[in-house]
């Protein structure tokens, strides 16, 4: 195993257990809580690039699954993935795969950004369709797409926007340290 290896790994472990601690802090404010998960989803990307941010939020997804209550406000098991928010859960995963293209490129931030930003809708998008198909198929209710987006997106768009382009910048700006300290091999150096 190569020490390049060794560190993505330890990077997508720390990363995990950021995200494990910082979604004990949502602030609900109606179906879907206001929390910093979306920041932490670009910061993996903006850290570890596309394939090693995708594994850190999967781990903190795998490690809620299996009981370990580190999931939104100390939710866990995997009965969460059935709930109205699950969609959001699983497109967590997009996010930061989205968020973490194209990290290699030095100065391409605006780039970044917009890749993280159309993760960010990827998950919106699913996050939704799951919400309104947990209500026709698991209540046996309607909900129109409208009045979904108005529970689920709308309070969340500013936010999660200044969340996205906080977590590339201070993702692309700590992956650059630690390549200048020697712990990431720059993408062309491989």
């Amino acid at each position: 195993m190569s020490n390049t290896n060794l560190h993505h790994m330890v990077g997508a472990a720390l990363l995990a257990a950021i995200m494990a601690v910082l979604s004990q802090f949502a602030f609900p404010i109606g179906p879907v809580p206001i929390t910093l998960q979306t920041f932490v989803c670009a910061l993996a990307g903006g850290v570890l690039g596309w394939r090693w941010g995708t594994i850190a939020i999967a781990i903190w997804l795998l490690l809620g699954a299996i009981g370990i209550p580190i999931l939104t406000a100390g939710k866990a098991g995997f009965g969460i993935f059935a709930s109205p928010v699950g969609g959001y859960y699983l497109g967590f995963l997009v996010m930061a795969a989205f968020s973490g293209i194209c990290v290699a490129e030095k100065g391409k931030y605006v780039r970044q950004i917009s890749l993280a930003l159309a993760g960010l809708i990827a998950c919106y998008v699913l996050g939704t369709l799951w919400f309104m198909a947990y209500f026709y198929f698991g209540l046996h209710k309607s909900m129109p797409l409208w009045q979904a987006l108005t529970l689920t997106v709308f309070p969340f768009v500013i936010f999660d926007v200044i969340k996205i382009v906080l977590g590339v910048l201070c993702g692309t700006q700590i992956r650059h340290a630690l390549q200048n300290a020697g712990y990431f091999l720059s993408e062309n150096k491989k």
